[in-house]
């Protein structure tokens, strides 16, 4: 069995074949968090276009009549990303591929300098599209796949076959050069259950890896903290972890290092009218990147103590001291929410 490590050097080696300049700086990030920089990858919901109608969809909140992201947008935040060592960005929507715009997109956030990853529903990914966006200098696909039960993933997704679809796009993907990774979500009603080493299994054969998603109480989960894992269910992905190496979730360490939770230190997410939240799943609003600097922003975010200190837990989707007193306040409102609004003096770093 290929080995947690071995999946590591693997794609280092690839990375820095591929992206010397981009290897040079993932190189760095030990370093860096050792030295408390934070080292984000900043996922990008250019667009919130979308072909699919999900349950879990939070779009529609986040939508408003303002000033959306543009390619000279995305050229803008790259450049800024650069120059603070960052290295890593993942588009998302909506569905990126059927943005009309996406080459020019994938164009502004340089390729050369930063690797590029899409999350995508896998619907138009075309043994053509895959090789064009291998081209272009796309690294990675996330294409998501919600069960290993082809039924609940098609009725969660609101369409038929979109299950075939997502499979369907993991092989062209693979065979366009591009590394593949599966996200799925787990609740505590699913988690212990076989499916999930069905697909570890899957995974495994055919060279991807997962992204377990745990449940967070968004979109059609709101309020809903039953869907939650607990501490048997953490324990139960460690072990599957330790069995499948090719299983991973945000809090399990990488690069050698233990983030615990990556909020504003691992991860931002930019919306598409320029509202940056510390993780895709906290509608927290910490600043909007066409009102300041991407450095600003982040200053701010890591003076917020929550997202400063070292966490073991996932933040919004573990932590229920967090999750009742902070993910509480944008129930049923408008998104994302202030971050004035939500948090209060005592929560600041001194």
């Amino acid at each position: 069995m290929v080995t947690e490590k071995e999946i590591e050097q693997q794609k280092r080696a690839k990375l820095k074949s591929e992206k010397p300049e981009v290897f040079e700086k993932v190189i760095k990030i030990e370093e860096r968090f050792k030295q408390g920089i934070p080292t984000p990858i900043i996922d990008i919901a250019y667009s919130y276009a979308c072909n699919l109608k999900c349950q879990h969809c939070t779009a529609s909140r986040f939508k408003k009549d303002s000033r959306k992201l543009t390619p000279k947008d995305l050229l803008h935040i790259s450049n800024q990303a650069h120059e603070l060592g960052l290295c890593q960005f993942c588009l998302s929507g909506g569905e990126p591929l059927i943005f009309k715009d996406l080459d020019e997109v994938i164009a502004a956030l340089q390729p050369d300098k930063f690797h590029l990853t899409m999350s995508t529903n896998g619907h138009f990914m075309t043994s053509e599209k895959a090789r064009h966006l291998k081209k272009l200098g796309l690294d990675k696909v996330k294409i998501s796949l919600d069960d290993f039960d082809e039924n609940i993933h098609d009725t969660n997704r609101n369409d038929r076959g979109a299950y075939r679809k997502a499979i369907n796009a993991m092989m062209k993907a693979r065979e366009a050069g591009l590394s593949v990774v599966i996200q799925t979500v787990v609740t505590h009603q699913n988690c212990q259950t076989d499916r999930l080493f069905q697909m570890a299994e899957f995974a495994r054969e055919n060279g991807f890896t997962i992204d377990v998603l745990i449940a967070r109480c968004t979109g059609k989960w709101e309020g809903k903290h039953e869907v939650l894992i607990n501490e048997d269910d953490a324990e139960f992905l460690r072990k599957a972890h330790d069995k499948y190496p090719v299983l991973h979730r945000d809090t399990f360490p990488s690069y050698g290092m233990d983030k615990g939770c990556g909020a504003v230190n691992a991860c931002l997410h930019i919306t598409q009218y320029g509202d940056v939240l510390p993780c895709v799943y906290i509608h927290i609003g910490i600043g909007n990147i066409f009102e300041e600097s991407l450095r600003a922003i982040m200053d701010r975010g890591m003076s917020i103590k929550h997202f400063r200190n070292h966490n073991p837990k996932c933040l919004s989707g573990e932590d229920r001291n967090f999750i009742e007193n902070y993910m509480t306040k944008f129930y049923g409102k408008k998104l994302p929410v202030p971050y004035m609004e939500v948090f209060s003096k005592e929560d600041f770093c001194n």
